[in-house]
């Protein structure tokens, strides 16, 4: 009987992790609120708060599905992160007045592939 709580268990433990990983969006165009996104794709814009503001630092993330808004809340700036860079995002997708947006993702900034020329 033990043999088959286990395995009911792990049975259950096996959904629930195929579940979780199906949550999390891998495409702008699957993101939906309350979900967590993996997303990667080329920062199209960045916004500056204005300076004497406490405002929040954004960019416009393009992943050839679509574009959503990356925001860090309480962010003048953010190292690294500027139009053109190849960006990964991880976080919180959360809907704002203008639309879905990533919240204080964690980040990987991607080198640039030379083509050759």
């Amino acid at each position: 009987m033990n043999n088959e709580l286990a395995t009911g268990s792990e049975a259950s433990e096996t959904a629930q992790a195929e579940t979780a990983e199906a949550a999390v969006a891998s495409k702008v165009c699957e993101v939906a609120e309350r979900q967590k996104a993996s997303l990667f794709g080329v920062l199209r814009s960045v916004t500056f708060p204005p300076p004497t503001a406490t405002g929040s630092f954004s960019g416009t993330l393009f992943d050839g599905t679509g574009s959503i808004e990356v925001v860090w809340l309480g962010r003048k700036s953010v190292p690294g992160i500027k139009a053109g860079i190849r960006l990964a995002v991880q976080g919180m997708v959360i809907s704002r007045s203008n639309g879905l947006c990533v919240i204080n993702p964690t980040f990987q900034i991607e080198p640039v592939i030379a083509n050759g020329h």
